[in-house]
């Protein structure tokens, strides 16, 4: 069962809200665990979107 609806690629670029464009806070960092993972919330107080993030070697790899 997925807790969370949305998964995004992490970059270099500052995550922001793929609902609103509003930038986010990190609200659980485990990018020191395996799958590199971070749960953001959107700043946005009518917006509040809450997604994963993961750190994904393959697309990082592509910029070579």
């Amino acid at each position: 069962m997925n807790i969370f609806d949305e998964l995004q690629i992490l970059s270099e670029q500052p995550t922001s809200c793929s609902k609103c464009g509003v930038r986010t806070e990190i609200i659980l960092d485990l990018s020191h665990t395996l799958n590199k993972t971070q749960v953001h919330r959107c700043l946005n107080t009518t917006c509040q979107n809450t997604f994963v993030t993961e750190y994904d070697v393959d697309f990082d790899n592509e910029n070579l």
